[in-house]
């Protein structure tokens, strides 16, 4: 049909909330050894247009996760992630349980993909960043 855009998650449903069940994406740590799945939480934190529209006054709602792809990179015992999306923030997850061990913002959403190196004994995260009001760059942070 002409009316239907369905791509990215772009389909809507009523008053403009998504038409897909949430979790809208996850993050899954799979056993490759076994296929078995360890854990599952979803990406990011439930976005404002969702947290805050009218026709969902009063009502709890669980974490929904970002409708976007998460941007992840993996240390010895930490998942780094950046939810994508209009998310500007980094996650580090723990990566035996999905655990949530501390935020961080970011200068605007992270995107494409990070890495990691070494410095000097210091474990550094470099993340490609972009957004509206922001033309792409590189943020860089030191682990503690």
């Amino acid at each position: 049909s002409r009316w239907v855009v369905a791509n990215r998650g772009d389909l809507r449903g009523p008053q403009g909330l998504p038409i897909w069940k949430p979790p809208y994406s996850r993050i899954v740590a799979i056993d490759m050894n076994t296929g078995d799945h360890l854990w599952a939480i979803p990406n990011g934190d439930t976005p404002d247009t969702i947290r805050d529209h009218p026709a969902l006054k009063g009502v709890n709602i669980p974490n929904t996760g970002q409708q976007s792809h998460p941007v992840m990179v993996a240390t010895k015992t930490l998942l780094i992630t950046a939810p994508g999306g209009t998310d500007a923030v980094l996650h580090a997850l723990d990566k035996k349980t999905g655990k949530r061990l501390a935020t961080v913002k970011l200068p605007a959403p992270g995107q494409y993909g990070m890495m990691t190196y070494l410095h000097e004994g210091q474990q550094y995260i470099v993340v490609q960043v972009m957004g509206r009001n922001h033309p792409g760059s590189l943020a860089a942070l030191r682990l503690p």
